[in-house]
């Protein structure tokens, strides 16, 4: 069984003894200098991360609090907001196909035949629809 003495000073090594411990090195080094500058600037580092994560956070809140706020004073239920707006977007005549031709003037006779525009709205309304 090897026995092992604890040697404080590398200089009291014999030469010949260094080629048997290949893990010890013969000019030991001081390290990485990039390691170590990066290690003393971990702290600062994380500081900034953390000011510029807490400033998005408070940010973002107080983005989602104002447009609360403003769908509150427009009368609109900031909750189903999205949604409210895609149904009154479908029902409008902004996504509805434009009428054909046909349509157009069965609707003016319509309009006509129960009184609801005269003979010279009709005529009118009728030379628009044919112009388009």
């Amino acid at each position: 069984m090897n026995s092992f003495e604890v040697i404080e000073d590398y200089s009291q090594i014999d030469p010949s003894q260094i080629d048997d411990l290949s893990f010890i090195d013969e000019t030991p080094s001081t390290g990485s200098t990039f390691i170590d500058t990066a290690l003393a600037l971990m702290p600062w580092l994380i500081g900034i991360f953390l000011v510029i994560f807490v400033a998005a956070v408070v940010f973002i809140i107080y983005a989602q609090v104002r447009n609360y706020q403003k769908a509150k004073s427009a009368g609109l239920d900031p909750l189903t907001l999205q949604t409210d707006m895609a149904a009154r977007l479908a029902q409008s005549q902004v996504l509805a196909p434009a009428k054909s031709i046909e349509a157009k003037l069965a609707e003016l006779d319509q309009l006509r035949s129960r009184g609801v525009i005269s003979s010279d709205e009709y005529a009118q309304a009728r030379l628009d629809a044919l112009k388009s």
